[in-house]
Formats: C-alpha cells, sequence, structure tokens
C-alpha cells in the first residue's frame, strides 16, 4: 500500500554530523545526489557532512547546501522504497527550497547553487555588524510585535519567526534585542534565548542578501509546483512561479510565518504529514500548532523501513 501525504522540510539549525549518511551508503539516487552537489559546488560534501566538524557544517554558506542535499536524499531514497503520493509541501525558512525541489518547482542542481549563494549572501550581510536573534518563550505574537516596537527606540528589532503558539524569534542589532528581552520578562515571558547563530536573520539586515538573492533567481527556472506550495513570507497557497520567485527574495528580510503556514495546511484539509530531514523541529511545532495533524519524521532509512 502507497503513501500519502504533505511534506515538511527543516530549515538552519537541524544540520547534524552525519545526516543521511545511511541513505548515502545504501547507493542509489541518494549517493547520486551528493556527488551532483559536490560537483556543483567544487567541494567533497560527503567529506563535509559525515565527516567534518559540527562548526564547519554549522557555517551558513555550508549549512545551508547540505542540509538541503541531505533532505533530498532521504526523500529520494523514500519514494525508492515506498511508494508515495506527495500532496504538498512546506519547509521552514531555507527548507522552502527543498519543498520546491520535492514538488518540482526548482531543478534540484539549481537549488543547491541557489542556497549556497543564499548563504554567502547571508553570512555576507550579517558581517561586521553587532547582530543576532533571541527566542522569546511564553508571549503571543501581537505581545512580541509591541516589544519589537517598544524596544525599537535602543536598536533595531524585529519578529522574524512566529514558530508556534508561544515561541517567537525575534532579531536585530544587540542593543534592540537586549531592551526587548528585558521589555518581554516584564511582560511575563518564560524565558528569553539567545540563538547561536552569525547574524540577525529574517531582518533589514538582510537587506543586501535580498538584492542579491533577486539577481540570482533571476537566472533559474521555477515551474508550478505539482502540488499545494505554502510560502513562509505570506503563509499563503502559492503556484504562480513569479510571485513564487519574488517571495523567495523577500523572505530573507520578512518573518517566517511558520505558525500560520502551519493553520493553513491543516484548514486544506492536510491531515498527514512527513518531516524530511534531520531533527524533528518542524514535528514539535506542528503538534503545539494542530495537535490533530499527524506527523510522522523521517530522518533515517531506519525511519523508512518502519513505514506502515
Amino acid at each position: 500500500m502507497g503513501l500519502k501525504g504533505f511534506l515538511l522540510f527543516p530549515g538552519q539549525g537541524a544540520q547534524e554530523v552525519g545526516m543521511a549518511r545511511d541513505a548515502y551508503e545504501a547507493g542509489g539516487h541518494a549517493q547520486a545526489l551528493f556527488e551532483e552537489a559536490s560537483e556543483i559546488l567544487g567541494f567533497d560534501l560527503p567529506e563535509l557532512v559525515f565527516s567534518g566538524t559540527a562548526e564547519t557544517l554549522a557555517q551558513t554558506e555550508n549549512c545551508q547546501p547540505a542540509l538541503l542535499v541531505a533532505s533530498i536524499a532521504l526523500l529520494e531514497t523514500l519514494r525508492e522504497r515506498r511508494k508515495l503520493a506527495i500532496t504538498g509541501a512546506a519547509g521552514l525558512s531555507l527548507g522552502e527550497y527543498t519543498a520546491l525541489v520535492a514538488l518540482d518547482a526548482i531543478d534540484f542542481a539549481d537549488a543547491v547553487r541557489l542556497v549556497r549563494r543564499r548563504g554567502e549572501l547571508m553570512e555576507n550581510s550579517g558581517r561586521g555588524k553587532d547582530t543576532g536573534m533571541s527566542s522569546v518563550l511564553g508571549l503571543d505574537a501581537a505581545q512580541v510585535e509591541a516589544i519589537c516596537r517598544e524596544a525599537s527606540a535602543a536598536g533595531m528589532v524585529v519578529a522574524a519567526n512566529f514558530n508556534s503558539p508561544g515561541q517567537v524569534v525575534i532579531s536585530g542589532d544587540q542593543n534592540g534585542l537586549a531592551k526587548a528581552a528585558e521589555l518581554a520578562k516584564a511582560a511575563g515571558a518564560k524565558r528569553v534565548l539567545p540563538l547561536k547563530v552569525s547574524a540577525a536573520f529574517h531582518s533589514p539586515v538582510m537587506n543586501e542578501a535580498r538584492d542579491g538573492l533577486r539577481q540570482a533567481l533571476a537566472d533559474v527556472s521555477i515551474r508550478e509546483p505539482n502540488g499545494l506550495f505554502i510560502n513562509n513570507a505570506d503563509a499563503k497557497a502559492m503556484s504562480d512561479p513569479e510571485e513564487i520567485r519574488d517571495s523567495l527574495a523577500r523572505q530573507v528580510v520578512s518573518t517566517v510565518r511558520w505558525e500560520e503556514s502551519c493553520r493553513l495546511l491543516s484548514a486544506k484539509g492536510e491531515k498527514f504529514c512527513y518531516e524530511i530531514g534531520p531533527g524533528s523541529v518542524c514535528k514539535g511545532l506542528l503538534k503545539r500548532i494542530d495537535s490533530t495533524v499527524e506527523v510522522t519524521g523521517i530522518s533515517s532509512v531506519d525511519d523508512i523501513e518502519k513505514l506502515q
């Protein structure tokens, strides 16, 4: 009996040394994808992902193509071993590119080049600036947005990710982040946790990256997705290739509307999802957003073999 469901793909931060190694070692399409990506990138991707250090893998320009390739390798291994009907896909920030590959809207090779360039642009945009990101736990989106507006008197700070009820990530310069943390705690936040990132992603700090990414996207063929695609920047179903192109460029500076995206997929009747890739971030967030949607995590060949 075949499998049917909506696919979710993780974003930066989910990476881990050794991800998708068993899929690669099993041969088949997964191994070919890693080898193709190595040729495109100009370095040994399996060496980086399977034998490199966590620090090197976490570098934005390395992490983004590595995660995309690992997730698609797992997806192709799943397709080789099980009949799979994909109803749609969405991805958390970087994972949006993986979702578009899965829906045959962007070619794998183009996506590898794009996310490598995306990572370089994001890293360059943040270089030399005292910026960062923090996760605010225990306040709703409206509260955090109001806090960011008030804290902006001290320094730039914006809501970067609406992840799930009670979990909002903020992004900005360190003065703005410090003031926002102070205000959030005074408003009753359970915790405000600085994140281990190199810059203020999904904020105006990324304006230069957005402009560079727009140029890179102009040279890439984008097709209508084969299934429901929900974008991050607007949390809406999107099928027009030019709308998708614009959305991908805007996404690096705009808020990731993940909670709204998950509510939309549920409203569209999607009740069974597969999270493809390392970790279980998407599964954990969706469980808090809408517990009626069932999510199965696939981060290894063993996970695929266990599927009923």
